[in-house]
C-alpha cells in the first residue's frame, strides 16, 4: 500500500498522523510520535496529521529485472523507501504500474504526482517527453480496453517544470525534489494505471543527454490543495484552447446529476467551432449533452510558443523558459437529456443551433416467449432538436431537457420519417457560410439524400447507391465514418469491393470512379479514409502504408510505406491537418483499430515525406476543426475529457531524420564567421574545399569558369575523389565553409547560396540540400540543429530562413524559385553526378506550388518559361531529364489553365525552334505514356487544353496531331466489370419486324458497342464469353467548349442553378431550333476541331460521333430533313400541276377567267420557303466564308433554292399577267435535277448512300481540271470545224455544209455529240474529197475518243479507288457536322439538357484484341513512314529506362537551328523497369542547311565551323565504328551458329546410328523369340 499522505496547506489543521497513514510501514520512515498531535518532516515536506480520510498515496520505484526486456524497462513500486531511480534519456522506454488504492471510492479521481529531480538532465538536448497512461482493466476482451491516454511535455514546458525559481540546490548529494503533477488522472480502474516515460532527443547534438531522477510516485485526490504552498510543486498543463471535463464542469446543476464516473464516448463540433455535442455514459445510462465553447479566446493563445513553417514545427524560446501554465478555458454545459441505449450518431449545425440524433443500427427485437406476444415495432430514434439560445448569441442558463425543442422536419421531408442511418449538417462553401446554404446529408448504405436545412426543410437530391456498394458495407458503423470523414465540399466518396466512387452532392451525379486502389485500400476506405478540407484529396490507408488520390479524377497523388510498423499493427486512421499540408497517421493493433497506443506519423502531403511523429490519442480518433480566430486545431477525445489542442503540442520527435527545433543557443554569427575549408569529419574523412579556375564543357564548347572543387580523402586507404561544381558565369565564391562538425558544406557566391551534405562514408556522395538566390548583403550560417540563419548586416536581427531538409518555407519560397535559373546554369557544365543531384533536388517538388494562389510557381512551369534562344539547349536537356526521373512524376492539376500549361508555353517557341518542337513532343509523349500506364485521363489534360491550337491547319503540327490522336485511340478504361454492370447502350434505331415481341438487346449482340455509364438502369447482362476490352473517350477530343457564363461562376452558384428543373416539350424545341437557325449571328457554344480527313481515322472519334448521332444527331437531322422534304413536295407539286393540269381543263369561255388550279398560292409558298432556306445559307456564309465557298454541297444548296425561287417568281408573274411568257418552265425544269441531287446528298449520313455520294464527289473533284481542258478542246474543234465548213467561198464545197449550223452554240453542241458517234450534221462531208475535212475528223476522233475519254476513264477509276478507301471518313465528317449543330441547339432548348442524359463527359466503346493490335501496327507504320517530325533529317525513337546520369553534346553554331545535337537516352539504374519513349534528333550539316540557318545565326550563337564539321565527322566515324562492331558481332554469331549446326549434325548422326542399332537388336530379339517358341 501507499506510504502516507501529504498536506501542507496553510489552513490545514494539525491532527494525528496515524489517520493519514495507509500502511503501518510508514512509521518506519516517520519520527515516533505519541499524544494527540505531532508532526513529521521528511525531506523538505512537512507531513501533518489529520483525522480526515486518506487523500494521497505514495510509492517508491525500484528496478524489476525480471519484467524488463531489451526494449522496455519496467519499474516496480514499493511502499518501503528506496533511493531514486535514474531514467536515462537516451535509453529505452521506462514504465511502472501504479496500483489501485484499497480505499478507493467509486467516482473518485486521482492526480498523479511524480517526485523528480532534473539536475542531471541535459534539458537543452531533450526534444520532448511522451508520457503514456494505460488505465489497465481486468477484462478478457481487449477490445474494451479504452483507458489509454497520453500527454507530451514539450521543451519549453520541460524548462518550466524543471525551474527552481528563486530556490537553489543546497548540496549536490541532496538535490531538490520537484513535484510534477501530470495532466491526465487516474480514474480508479480495477488494476491501476501504467505510466510510461519515453524521451525524444535531438539527434544533431553530440552531447550526453543525462538522466532524470525519479524519487517517488503519488496518487492524490486533490494535489493543488495538498501542495498549495509548496514552492517545488509544478503542474503540467497542455496548452489546450478549451477543455470539456464531464466530471468537473463547474456547473452545479450538471455535476449533481450523478456521483458515478462519467465517460465520454462521442463528440461532434459545430461548423463555427463554438458548440460541441457529446454522448456520455454513466453506468448503463447514456446522455446527450451540448457544451458551450464560445467564450474562449483562441486569438490570444494561437501562436504564443510556436510557429509553423510548411509543416516544420519550430519552437520559439527566446522569451525565457519560466512561464505559468496556460490553462484552457473550461467549457460549460448548456443542455442535456437522457438517451435510449443504441447505436446513435450526432451532428451539429454550423452555428450549433440544431442537433440531429440518428440511429445507425436498429436493435434486435425481442419477443415474449412465455406469453408468445410479438415484439413491439421499433421506433426510430431520429430527431432534430433546436438548442434554445438567446437572440444575442449567448447561451441559456444550464438546465436539463427544457432547452431541447424537437423540430418537425419529417413533415416536409418524408425520407427522414423513421430514418435509420447516419447524417451530417454540411456547408459546401465554408469560406462564406450562410444559414440558407446549409445542407443536411444522410447516408444509410442505400441512398445519399441531400436536404436543405434552412427554415422548412426540403429535399434536394437523392443519389442511389449501387448494389455492389450496398453489399460491400457489412457494418453500419461505417455510415458515420463515410459521412463525417469522406464528405468535403461538393464531393463525397464511397466504394464497393472493387471500385471507388466520387459523387457530387450538389448536382447529384457521379463525378468519377476508378479501380486503381488495391483491394486492401478499398477494404480500409469506408472506415478509415479521410478527405482534405476542400475535398480535392482523399487519403486511404492500408495495413502498413497509405495512398493519396485526387477525388475528381482518382489520380494517384502519392503513397508512403511504413516499414517500422510491426506485424500485428496497421494504419488505423488518417486526417488532413495544417490546411491540408500535413497528413496525420494513427497506428493501432490489427484486432482493434480504435486502440491507438502507439505514436503516429506526420507526413508532408506534397513530398510524401515523414516530417515528425505525433502522440497517440487513445481509444478515439481526433477531429479536425477550424476555430474562430485560431489556427487549425485538433479535438482529442479522452476517457472523461475533450480538449482542443494545437498540432505542435502533440508533436513527438522520435524520428532521427525529422527536422528539429533550435534551442535558441546557436544564434551567435561570430561562431560561424571563420571559413573552415579543410579538416577531418567524425567519420574519418579528410575534406577540403577550394576555388579553382578550370576549363569545363565539351570539346566543342569549353569555357573557363570559377568552380568549387571538393576533395574527399579516405584516411585509411588514401583514396580520394572530387566533386566539381561549376559556378554561373561571373560568379565569385566569397564564402565556403564546412559547418556543423563537417556535416554540411555552405557556399555563398554572388547572391547564390548552396548547401551540400557531406557523406559519412567514402562510398557515399555529396547531396545538394539547398540552392537559393539570396540577397548579396545577407550573411548566412547553419546552426547545430540544421537551420539556416541569416543576418542583414552587422546590426540586423538574426532570422531563421529554413531548415536544410525543407528548402521551401514562407521566407525562402521566392529564393527557392529564383534559384532555378542559377541551378540551370550550373547544370549546363556540371558533371553527371552533380547534374543528377540537381534533378533530384528539384524533382522532389515537381508537384508543389509554393506560392498560395499562384499556380505558375511550379518548377516545371518555371522551367518552360525560361526558354530563350540562347539557353534552349541546356533547358531542353534539363526539362527532358526532369520529366524522366523515375522517383517522381509530374501530375497536372485539374485547375490547370492555359497560362500554366507547359504544352501551351512550348507551342510558341516550337513554331520557330526545332529543339522546342522536340521538347514539346517529349512533354506530349510523357503525358500519353503516363495516361496509358495509370489509365487516367488526368495526364491528358495539358494536351486536351491545347488540342485546338495543335489541330489548327494553319500551324505545322499535322503529323504530331495525327500521332496524338492515334495514341489516344484505344485508351483503356478502369472498372471493366462495373461498366458492364452499369451501362446504357447508345445503339441506333433498329426496326423489329416482330414488334409485338420486345427483345432487349444485350451488350454481346452488337458489333460495335458504344456505352454510357448508367447507375440507375439495369442492362441485360452479356454472355459469359464476352471478352472484349472496354475503352474510353472524352468529348474534348471532338470539340471545344469555350468558358460560358456558368463556368465562370462559383461552385455554389452553379449548383443552385443546376437544381432548377425546366420542363421540356418537342414543339417548343422545334420552334427554338427554327429561331436559332434564323438568327443572323448566334453564339456557338460547341465547335468541332478543324480535323484533317486522315485524323478522323480514329476509333475514339468514331465512337464519340456514333454516340452523339444515336442520341441527338439523328433526331436533329430527321427534323431538318422532313422540313426539306416538305419543300421538295411543294416544288414537285407545282411541276406536276404544270405538266398534267392543263390537260384536264378546257380553254376558258369568253369573259371567264382562266383557272390556274391554285398555282399562285403554291408558288408563293415556294418563294417563302426558298427565301427562308436562302437566309439560312446566308447565315452559314457569314459564319465561315472560305469554308462555305469550298464545299460543293453548299453550291448544290444554292442551286436547289435559287432555281425554284427564280422559277416560282417567273411563273407567278406570268400567272398574274405582269409579264409575258419568258423563260417558260426552264428554271423549274432544272430545279428538279438539283432537288434529286440535293435529296441524295442529304441521305449521305447513311453508310450505303454515303459510299456512293463520296465516290461521286471525289470523281467530280478529280476531273474538275480535266473538264476545263476537255471543254477547251471541244471549243477549239467547234470553231475549227465551223470555219472549215462555212469559210469556203467556192460553190462546190457548199453541198456538204447545209446540215452544220453556223451558230457557235449549236456548233459546240454538235461537236460534243459527235464525240458520242452522232455525225449526222456532217454526214455529207464524209462523202466529199476534202482532205482538210477528213484530216480534221481523224484528229478530232483521236483527241476526244481515244485520248481524252481514256484519260477521263483513268481519272474516274483513281477517284473511285480513293473514294472507296476514304468514304467512311467522309461519312464521319458529315455526321460530325450534324452533331455539332445538334449539340449547340441543345443549349438553346429550355430543359433539354436537364431532362435528357445525353451529355456525359466520357463514353465507352469496345473492341476486339485483334482490332487493337492491327490499329497499333498501323500506327507504328505511319510513324515510321512519317520520318522526322521536325526540321531535322532523322528522328529516332528511343525506348529505354530513365537514367541517373545524362550525356548531352552541346552545339552552338550559326546553323544550330537546323543542325541539332545528338540527344541520348536517359537510363535510371535505380528503376530499370521504368520505360519512356523519347525522341532524339540527329541531323547532318549540308551547304543548303547552312544557308537556310543563316537568318537564325544571330540568336543561336556563333561557333567555329571547323568544330561543327569535326563533330559531324566524329559522328560519322562513330557510326562506322558501331556498324563495324555490329558486323563483327554478326560474323561471330554466324560462326557460333555454324559450330552449333555442326554439333547438331553430329548428334543427328549418332542418333541415327543408335536407331539402326536398336532395329538390329529388335530383329535379333524377334528371331530369338521365334526359335524359343519352336
Amino acid at each position: 500500500m501507499a506510504d502516507y499522505i501529504v498536506d501542507i496547506s496553510d489552513d490545514s489543521q494539525t491532527t494525528t498522523l496515524a489517520s493519514y497513514i495507509s500502511s503501518p510501514s510508514a512509521e518506519v520512515h516517520a519520527s515516533s510520535s505519541t499524544g494527540s498531535s505531532s508532526s513529521v518532516s521528511i525531506g523538505d515536506t512537512e507531513l501533518v496529521e489529520s483525522s480526515s480520510s486518506i487523500n494521497a498515496y505514495r510509492w517508491y520505484p525500484q528496478e524489476s529485472l525480471e519484467d524488463s526486456s531489451a526494449t522496455d524497462r519496467v519499474l516496480t513500486l514499493s511502499e518501503e523507501y528506496h533511493p531514486s531511480v535514474k531514467i536515462d534519456a537516451s535509453k529505452k522506454l521506462t514504465s511502472w504500474l501504479i496500483p489501485r488504492p484499497a480505499e478507493h471510492k467509486e467516482g473518485a479521481f486521482y492526480d498523479i504526482v511524480l517526485g523528480v529531480s532534473t539536475r542531471n538532465l541535459n534539458i537543452d538536448s531533450i526534444a520532448s517527453i511522451l508520457v503514456g497512461f494505460d488505465q489497465v482493466q481486468s477484462i478478457e476482451n481487449d477490445f474494451e480496453n479504452d483507458g489509454f491516454e497520453c500527454e507530451v511535455i514539450q521543451p519549453h514546458e520541460l524548462k518550466r517544470l524543471s525551474s527552481l525559481g528563486s530556490l537553489t540546490e543546497d548540496n549536490e548529494k541532496d538535490p531538490k525534489v520537484l513535484r510534477w503533477k501530470l495532466f491526465n488522472r487516474y480514474y480508479g480502474y480495477k488494476d491501476g494505471v501504467r505510466v510510461s516515460f519515453d524521451f525524444s532527443t535531438w539527434p544533431e547534438l553530440p552531447v550526453e543527454f543525462g538522466f532524470l531522477d525519479l524519487h517517488f510516485v503519488e496518487l492524490c485526490i486533490d494535489s493543488p490543495t495538498i501542495y498549495k504552498t509548496d514552492p517545488l510543486y509544478r503542474e503540467h498543463c497542455q496548452h489546450a484552447s478549451w477543455l470539456i471535463d464531464v466530471n468537473r464542469s463547474g456547473c452545479p446543476e450538471y455535476d449533481r446529476l450523478t456521483e458515478e464516473l462519467k465517460r465520454v464516448r462521442f463528440c461532434r463540433h459545430s461548423g463555427d467551432g463554438k458548440i460541441a455535442v457529446i454522448k456520455t455514459v454513466v453506468g448503463e445510462a447514456e446522455y446527450l449533452e451540448v457544451w458551450d465553447l464560445e467564450n474562449h479566446d483562441p486569438a490570444s493563445k494561437c501562436t504564443r510558443y510556436f510557429k509553423e513553417e510548411r509543416g516544420v514545427l519550430i519552437a520559439d524560446n527566446n522569451d525565457g523558459s519560466e512561464r505559468a501554465p496556460l490553462k484552457p478555458y473550461c467549457a460549460m454545459p448548456i443542455a442535456w437529456m437522457p438517451l435510449a441505449r443504441g447505436e446513435v450518431d450526432f451532428s451539429l449545425s454550423w452555428d450549433g443551433s440544431l442537433v440531429a440524433v440518428m440511429e445507425i443500427q436498429q436493435p434486435v427485437a425481442e419477443h415474449d416467449k412465455v406469453n408468445e406476444t410479438p415484439a413491439k415495432p421499433h421506433q426510430s430514434l431520429f430527431a432534430v432538436y433546436k438548442c434554445g439560445r438567446h437572440n444575442d448569441g449567448t447561451s441559456l442558463k444550464a438546465s436539463s431537457r427544457n432547452t431541447f425543442i424537437r423540430q418537425d422536419v419529417e413533415r416536409t421531408c418524408q425520407g427522414l420519417r423513421e430514418y435509420k442511418g447516419s447524417g451530417i449538417f454540411h456547408m459546401v462553401d465554408k469560406s462564406n457560410p450562410h444559414p440558407k446554404d446549409e445542407l443536411f446529408v444522410t447516408y444509410n448504405g442505400q441512398f445519399i439524400d441531400v436536404y436543405s436545412a434552412f427554415e422548412d426543410w426540403t429535399p434536394r437530391r437523392r443519389i442511389a447507391m449501387d448494389s455492389t456498394i450496398v453489399d460491400s458495407v457489412q457494418s453500419t458503423s461505417v455510415f458515420s465514418s463515410v459521412i463525417n470523414n469522406q464528405l468535403r465540399g461538393r464531393f463525397i466518396t464511397t466504394c464497393s469491393e472493387s471500385v471507388a466512387f466520387t459523387f457530387d452532392i450538389v448536382l447529384g451525379t457521379l463525378v468519377s470512379f476508378t479501380s486503381v486502389p488495391s483491394f486492401e485500400e478499398l477494404a480500409f476506405m469506408s472506415a478509415c479514409a479521410s478527405m482534405s478540407e476542400d475535398g480535392s484529396l482523399i487519403a486511404i490507408p492500408r495495413f502498413r502504408g497509405l495512398s493519396i488520390y485526387r477525388t475528381e479524377t482518382w489520380t494517384l497523388h502519392g503513397s508512403y510505406d511504413f516499414h517500422d510498423i510491426g506485424p500485428e499493427e496497421c494504419v488505423s486512421s488518417v486526417q488532413f491537418v495544417c490546411d491540408d499540408s500535413i497528413l496525420s497517421v494513427c497506428v493501432a493493433p490489427t484486432y482493434n483499430f480504435y486502440l491507438q497506443t502507439r505514436p503516429g506519423y506526420l507526413l508532408d502531403v506534397t513530398t510524401m515525406k515523414r516530417v515528425d511523429r505525433v502522440a497517440p490519442d487513445g481509444s478515439e480518433c481526433w477531429i479536425v476543426k477550424h476555430m474562430d480566430g485560431s489556427v487549425q486545431g485538433l479535438s482529442y477525445l479522452g476517457n472523461t475529457t475533450v480538449r482542443h489542442m494545437r498540432l505542435e503540442d502533440r508533436a513527438y520527435h522520435s524520428n532521427p531524420k525529422s527536422p528539429t527545433r533550435c534551442n535558441g543557443q546557436c544564434q551567435d554569427p561570430n561562431l560561424h564567421d571563420q571559413d573552415d575549408t579543410e579538416g577531418t569529419s567524425a567519420s574519418g574523412l579528410h575534406l577540403k574545399a577550394e576555388t579553382t579556375e578550370t576549363y569545363i564543357g565539351s570539346h566543342l564548347k569549353r569555357e573557363k569558369r570559377s568552380s568549387l572543387t571538393v576533395t574527399m580523402t579516405d584516411t585509411t586507404s588514401s583514396l580520394a575523389k572530387k566533386m566539381v561544381v561549376p559556378l554561373p558565369d561571373g560568379a565569385v565564391i566569397h564564402k565556403k565553409s564546412f559547418v556543423s562538425a563537417y556535416r554540411y558544406l555552405l557556399v555563398e557566391a554572388f547572391g547564390t547560396l548552396m548547401v551540400w551534405s557531406v557523406p559519412t562514408t567514402f562510398d557515399g556522395d555529396f547531396r545538394l540540400q539547398v540552392i537559393l538566390d539570396v540577397p548579396v548583403f545577407y550573411d548566412f550560417w547553419i546552426c547545430s540543429h540544421g537551420y539556416i540563419r541569416y543576418q542583414n548586416g552587422e546590426e540586423g536581427d538574426i532570422e531563421i530562413l529554413n531548415h536544410i531538409a525543407h528548402p521551401i518555407s514562407n521566407t525562402a519560397t521566392n529564393f527557392f524559385l529564383d534559384g532555378l535559373r542559377t541551378a540551370v546554369d550550373i547544370y549546363e557544365f556540371a558533371e553527371p553526378g552533380v547534374k543528377q543531384d540537381i534533378l533530384r533536388y528539384y524533382g522532389e517538388y515537381l508537384n508543389y506550388y509554393p506560392l498560395p494562389g499562384d499556380l505558375a510557381s511550379n518548377i516545371l512551369v518555371r522551367t518552360a518559361n525560361l526558354w530563350t534562344p540562347s539557353s534552349r539547349k541546356i533547358l531542353y536537356d534539363f526539362f527532358k531529364n526532369l520529366l524522366s526521373l523515375s522517383s517522381v512524376r509530374w501530375v497536372p492539376l485539374q485547375e490547370m489553365t492555359i497560362e500554366i500549361n507547359p504544352v501551351a508555353i512550348l507551342l510558341e517557341p516550337a513554331s520557330w525552334d526545332s529543339m522546342a518542337m522536340g521538347l514539346l513532343e517529349i512533354t506530349i509523349d510523357y503525358c500519353l505514356h503516363q495516361a496509358r500506364v495509370e489509365k487516367n485521363r488526368q495526364f491528358l489534360l495539358p494536351i486536351l487544353q491545347c488540342i485546338e491550337s495543335l489541330v489548327d491547319p494553319k500551324q505545322q503540327y499535322s503529323d504530331l496531331v495525327r500521332k496524338i490522336y492515334r495514341e489516344m485511340a484505344y485508351f483503356p478504361a478502369q472498372g471493366r466489370e462495373f461498366i458492364i454492370d452499369h451501362h446504357a447502350l447508345a445503339s441506333p434505331l433498329e426496326f423489329q419486324w416482330r414488334f409485338w415481341r420486345p427483345y432487349p438487346w444485350g451488350l454481346h449482340q452488337h458489333k460495335d458497342q458504344v456505352l454510357q455509364l448508367d447507375l440507375d438502369g439495369t442492362p441485360k447482362p452479356p454472355k459469359s464469353n464476352f471478352t472484349r476490352d472496354i475503352f474510353q473517350a472524352s468529348f474534348n477530343l471532338l470539340w471545344r467548349r469555350p468558358e460560358d457564363e456558368e463556368s465562370q461562376q462559383g461552385p455554389n452558384q452553379r449548383g443552385e442553378e443546376a437544381l432548377v428543373q425546366t420542363l421540356f416539350s418537342w414543339p417548343q424545341a422545334i420552334w427554338k431550333m427554327v429561331l436559332r437557325k434564323c438568327k443572323l449571328r448566334y453564339n456557338t457554344t460547341v465547335e468541332c476541331h478543324p480535323f484533317e480527313l486522315e485524323t478522323l481515322d480514329n476509333p475514339a472519334l468514331k465512337a464519340l460521333v456514333e454516340y452523339k448521332w444515336n442520341t441527338i444527331g439523328f433526331n436533329y437531322w430527321l427534323i431538318r430533313f422532313l422540313g426539306q422534304v416538305c419543300y421538295y413536295i411543294l416544288v414537285l407539286t407545282a411541276i406536276f400541276l404544270q405538266i398534267y393540269g392543263k390537260q384536264e381543263h378546257d380553254a376558258p369561255k369568253e369573259g371567264e377567267k382562266k383557272s390556274n388550279l391554285g398555282q399562285d398560292g403554291l408558288f408563293i409558298s415556294i418563294i417563302v420557303v426558298a427565301f427562308i432556306f436562302l437566309w439560312l445559307e446566308f447565315v452559314q456564309l457569314l459564319k465561315d466564308k472560305r469554308g462555305y465557298i469550298r464545299s460543293i454541297y453548299n453550291l448544290v444548296d444554292l442551286f436547289v433554292f435559287l432555281l425554284p425561287l427564280a422559277g416560282a417568281v417567273n411563273q407567278f408573274l406570268i400567272i398574274r399577267g405582269v409579264i409575258e411568257k419568258g423563260l417558260n418552265p426552264g428554271l423549274l425544269s432544272f430545279s428538279v435535277l438539283f432537288i434529286f441531287l440535293h435529296f441524295l446528298f442529304e441521305l449521305r449520313v447513311f453508310q450505303a448512300v454515303c459510299h456512293f455520294v463520296s465516290i461521286i464527289i471525289r470523281t467530280i473533284y478529280a476531273i474538275r481540271v480535266f473538264i476545263f481542258v476537255f471543254a477547251g478542246g471541244l471549243l477549239g474543234f467547234s470553231i475549227a470545224i465551223l470555219h472549215l465548213l462555212h469559210g469556203c467561198d467556192v460553190e462546190k464545197c457548199s453541198y456538204f455544209t447545209d446540215g452544220f449550223s453556223n451558230n457557235l452554240f449549236r456548233a459546240f453542241s454538235v461537236t460534243y455529240f459527235m464525240m458520242g458517234g452522232n455525225y449526222d450534221q456532217v454526214e455529207k462531208g464524209f462523202t466529199s474529197d476534202s482532205f482538210a475535212f477528213h484530216g480534221m475528223m481523224m484528229i478530232f476522233f483521236f483527241f476526244t475518243v481515244i485520248v481524252m475519254l481514256n484519260v477521263l476513264i483513268a481519272l474516274i477509276n483513281n477517284a473511285i479507288c480513293d473514294g472507296d478507301q476514304s468514304w467512311q471518313l467522309d461519312w464521319m465528317e458529315y455526321r460530325m457536322r450534324y452533331i455539332e449543330s445538334a449539340e449547340n441547339m441543345t443549349y438553346d432548348i429550355p430543359g433539354f439538357r436537364e431532362n435528357h442524359n445525353y451529355f456525359p463527359d466520357t463514353i465507352y466503346y469496345t473492341a476486339t484484341g485483334q482490332r487493337v493490335r492491327d490499329y497499333t501496327k498501323e500506327t507504328q507504320r505511319l510513324i515510321d513512314e512519317a520520318g522526322p517530325s521536325s526540321v531535322s533529317d532523322t528522328t529516332t525513337a528511343i525506348t529505354t529506362p530513365v537514367v541517373a546520369t545524362s550525356v548531352t553534346t552541346v552545339v552552338e553554331s550559326p546553323v544550330s537551328a537546323v543542325v541539332e545535337p545528338v540527344v541520348s537516352a536517359i537510363v535510371d539504374k535505380r528503376s530499370p523497369e521504368t520505360t519512356l519513349v523519347r525522341r532524339a534528333t540527329v541531323t547532318a550539316a549540308t551547304s543548303t542547311s547552312k544557308a537556310a540557318a543563316a537568318p537564325m545565326a544571330k540568336t543561336a550563337g556563333t561557333t567555329d565551323e571547323n568544330d561543327l564539321m569535326s563533330m559531324i565527322r566524329q559522328q560519322h566515324e562513330d557510326q562506322i565504328r558501331r556498324a563495324e562492331e555490329q558486323r563483327r558481332q554478326y560474323e561471330e554469331q554466324m560462326r557460333r551458329s555454324d559450330e552449333q549446326m555442326k554439333l547438331l549434325a553430329e548428334q543427328s548422326r549418332r542418333l541415327e546410328e543408335q536407331r539402326l542399332a536398336m532395329m538390329d537388336l529388335q530383329s535379333e530379339l524377334k528371331s530369338l523369340k521365334q526359335s524359343g517358341d519352336r
